[in-house]
C-alpha cells in the first residue's frame, strides 16, 4: 500500500469586505447608542453644544491652557452649574462647594484623582478614594500635620530659607554698577524643594546648594503636568497605563531623572530610617514612621509631599512677588510695616549651610501672623492666584442622586469642584468693582473678626479645599509664605530686572510665570 502525502493547504479564509463593514458598522452603532445614553442622562444641564458628545472639547481648553479662563464666562453665559463633558458638570456656586465637601456628604472622589499617582505603587492620602481608606491613612499622618510630636515647621523652613538667602548673597545681588538678573520664579521653585525636604525629612535636596535643576524634576515637571491636565478626562487610559506591560512606561525608583529619580531618593531616606540603628528625627517622617505607617503607604505618603508641597507653595509664593513688583504702593507699605516690626521685635536666630559674615535673623511664624499688612497681602494674594484654579478636581454625585443649584443631578455624574475659585474670587457681585485689582486694604476694611471678613475667606480658603477633602498640608503652607515673603522683602530691595519685557504668566496645572528676572539689591 502506498502512502501519498498531500501538500495542498487549505485556503485561509479572508473576511469579505461587506464582513469588515458589518463589525465596523456594529461597533459604531455600539458607541453612538452609548454617546446618546451619555448626552441623554445630563440633556438638561446647559453648556457648550459639543460637551455633551465628548470631551475632546475639555481637552482642547487644557492644551490650550485656557480653561480658567473659560469657566467665569460659561458661568455668566449658563448660571452656576453646567456641562462640560458627557459626564461632568462644574459648580461655581460657593455654598454647594461646601456642601459637596462636607463631612457628613455623601459624594466621594471620582477616579479623575488617580492620575495623580506618583509612581507603580498604591495610593497616598491625595489619591485615595474609599472614605474609611482615607480616615485610616489620616491616623498615621495627620499628628505630623498638624505639629504634634515633631519640631516646628519653622526650623526646617528656616534652614532652606537661611540657605536661600546666602545663595542671593553670593551670586544675585546687584548693584548701581553691576545688573545680575534672577529668575525669581525657578529660585523660589529650588527654595520649595529644598524646604519640604528639610520639613519632612531633615533633608535638603540641595537644589539651592547647587543652584541647579536637580535630577532634571522640574523640566519634567513642566512638561508632564499639562499632559496630566489634558489626559485626566480619560480615566481608562489611566488606568489601561497601570496595567501589564504599560506600567513599565511610569517612573520608577531606577530612573536616573524626572519623577523616578526622586522617587529613588525619598525611597532611600526611608530605607535609612527604618534601620534599627538609625537617628531618629524629630521630623514628619519620624512621626509617620512611629505612629505605625509602614511598607509602600510610607513611601507613597513621603513621596507625595514633595510633588505637592513644592508645586503649590511655590505658585503662590512667586505670584505674589509678581503681584507686589507691580504695585509698587502696596510694597512700600508691606515693606515699611516689616521694618517697624523687626525693629521693635525680638526675631529668631537662625543658621545657614555657609553662613555668611552677618548673623542670619529669620522672622518667626508667630510674629508674621500679628501683621496685619503682611496677612492681607497673603490673602490678597491666594485670592489673585489660588494655586490650583485650573484642574477640575471632580467629586461623583453618589446614589440616589442630587440637586445643585435646582438642577437634577443622577449618581455617578462628576462635578468639578476647584475651577470655582478663579470666577469665585474675581466675582465683581461680592468682590466689588475692584474685583480684578490687587488692594490687600479690602481685608483690612473688612474689620477683623467680622462677618464681612469671615465671608472673604470662606471664599478664598477654597483654594485648600473643604470638609472631608481639605488640604492636610495647608497648615505649613502657611507658616512657609508668612516667613519667606516677611524675610525676603525686609532684607533686600527687589525689581523687575526688565519692566518692559514683562514675565508670561500661564497656568497648565499651577501658576507658571515665564521669564520672571528680578533685580536685588541688599538693603
Amino acid at each position: 500500500m502506498s502512502l501519498r502525502v498531500s501538500l495542498s493547504a487549505t485556503p485561509i479564509a479572508v473576511p469579505s469586505s461587506g464582513l469588515i463593514l458589518y463589525i465596523f458598522g456594529f461597533f459604531l452603532l455600539v458607541h453612538t447608542i452609548r454617546r446618546v445614553q451619555a448626552w441623554y442622562r445630563l440633556r438638561h444641564i446647559p453648556g457648550p453644544p459639543l460637551a455633551g458628545w465628548t470631551s475632546l472639547w475639555l481637552t482642547k481648553r487644557f492644551l490650550n491652557e485656557t480653561f480658567f479662563l473659560d469657566v467665569p464666562a460659561l458661568a455668566d453665559q449658563y448660571g452656576p452649574i453646567f456641562r462640560i463633558g458627557p459626564d461632568k458638570v462644574v459648580c461655581t456656586d460657593v455654598d454647594a462647594v461646601y456642601g459637596i465637601s462636607g463631612v457628613r456628604s455623601d459624594y466621594k472622589k471620582s477616579d479623575w484623582y488617580t492620575i495623580a499617582r506618583i509612581s507603580r505603587g498604591g495610593d497616598h492620602i491625595f489619591t485615595l478614594i474609599d472614605a474609611e481608606e482615607r480616615k485610616e491613612r489620616k491616623n498615621f499622618i495627620m499628628p505630623a500635620y498638624a505639629g504634634r510630636g515633631v519640631d516646628h515647621f519653622e526650623k526646617g523652613t528656616d534652614r532652606a530659607l537661611a540657605a536661600f538667602m546666602d545663595l542671593i548673597d553670593r551670586k544675585y545681588l546687584s548693584t548701581t554698577d553691576k545688573i545680575i538678573p534672577m529668575n525669581l520664579e525657578e529660585k523660589i521653585h529650588y527654595y520649595a524643594l529644598d524646604a519640604i525636604g528639610e520639613i519632612a525629612y531633615s533633608e535638603s535636596f540641595k537644589y539651592i546648594e547647587e543652584d541647579r535643576d536637580v535630577k532634571g524634576i522640574l523640566a519634567v515637571n513642566d512638561a508632564t503636568v499639562p499632559l496630566l491636565m489634558s489626559l485626566g478626562n480619560y480615566v481608562s487610559f489611566w488606568k489601561t497605563l497601570r496595567t501589564w506591560p504599560f506600567y513599565y512606561l511610569l517612573p520608577n525608583d531606577g530612573d536616573e531623572s524626572g519623577f523616578g529619580a526622586i522617587a529613588g531618593h525619598v525611597s532611600s531616606i526611608v530605607k535609612k530610617r527604618l534601620k534599627p540603628d538609625a537617628d531618629p528625627k524629630h521630623d514628619m517622617l519620624q512621626s509617620f514612621i512611629d505612629h505605625g505607617l509602614r511598607g509602600d503607604a510610607l513611601k507613597q505618603e513621603v513621596g507625595i509631599q514633595f510633588f505637592a508641597g513644592s508645586d503649590t507653595v511655590s505658585s503662590l509664593l512667586y505670584t505674589t512677588f509678581y503681584l507686589l513688583l507691580t504695585h509698587p504702593a502696596v510694597y512700600i507699605r508691606l515693606q515699611a510695616e516689616l521694618d517697624a516690626a523687626h525693629t521693635t521685635t525680638t526675631t529668631q536666630p537662625n543658621t545657614t549651610p555657609n553662613p555668611t559674615t552677618e548673623p542670619t535673623t529669620i522672622i518667626r511664624d508667630a510674629q508674621a501672623r500679628t501683621l496685619p499688612y503682611l496677612q492681607s497681602v497673603i490673602r490678597e494674594g491666594l485670592r489673585l492666584f489660588p494655586p490650583l484654579c485650573a484642574p477640575p478636581i471632580y467629586k461623583e454625585v453618589p446614589a440616589g442622586g442630587d440637586v445643585l443649584c435646582g438642577r437634577a443631578l443622577p449618581a455617578g455624574t462628576w462635578v468639578a469642584t476647584g475651577n470655582q475659585m478663579w470666577q469665585g474670587n474675581r466675582e465683581r457681585a461680592f468682590w466689588g468693582g475692584d474685583a480684578d485689582v490687587f488692594r490687600p486694604e479690602r481685608w483690612l476694611e473688612a474689620g477683623f473678626g467680622a462677618q464681612r471678613l469671615a465671608q472673604m475667606n470662606r471664599r478664598v480658603e477654597l483654594a485648600f479645599g473643604s470638609g472631608q477633602f481639605v488640604c492636610v498640608g495647608r497648615g505649613v503652607a502657611m507658616v512657609e509664605v508668612g516667613k519667606v515673603l516677611g524675610e525676603l522683602l525686609r532684607r533686600y530691595n527687589w525689581a523687575l530686572a526688565d519692566p518692559l519685557n514683562p514675565p508670561r504668566i500661564r497656568n497648565n496645572g499651577v501658576w507658571v510665570i515665564r521669564d520672571f528676572y528680578v533685580r536685588v539689591e541688599k538693603r
